[in-house]
């Protein structure tokens, strides 16, 4: 392989790198844009139930940072002493986080084409 393959190589695997961390990016909008209007539709109005979650996304993952209560109201059942009990679910994080993460396979399975590789590298010059 001579220096020019090299560099062709190379420029391909920053603009494969740049669109994972374009569509992580977005998703941890769309995620964080389907839980708030769920929320807020639900009731939830603490502002702790907003404030205290984050997205973070990196060349190769989106890190979701949340608090434990999001997972409990998301629970259909809760086990006790007495045996399980039955609850009213609000499915702010499973269903979410899990519908996006499908997205994210498909997008990134099928979404470098020739012409998103054409549109990062216009945007890198």
């Amino acid at each position: 392989m001579n220096r020019l393959q090299n560099r062709e190589n190379f420029s391909e695997q920053i603009l494969e790198k740049r669109f994972v961390n374009k569509v992580l990016r977005d998703t941890g909008k769309d995620i964080d844009q389907s839980q708030r209007k769920l929320m807020s539709s639900r009731g939830f109005e603490a502002n702790d139930w907003y404030s205290d979650r984050s997205f973070v996304a990196t060349d190769s993952q989106l890190d979701y940072t949340h608090l434990k209560k999001h997972r409990f109201v998301d629970m259909k059942f809760r086990n006790s002493n007495k045996g399980r009990k039955r609850k009213q679910n609000h499915p702010i994080h499973n269903r979410i986080i899990w519908g996006h993460y499908n997205n994210i396979i498909k997008e990134l399975h099928f979404g470098f084409t020739n012409a998103v590789k054409e549109e990062l590298w216009k945007l890198e010059q």
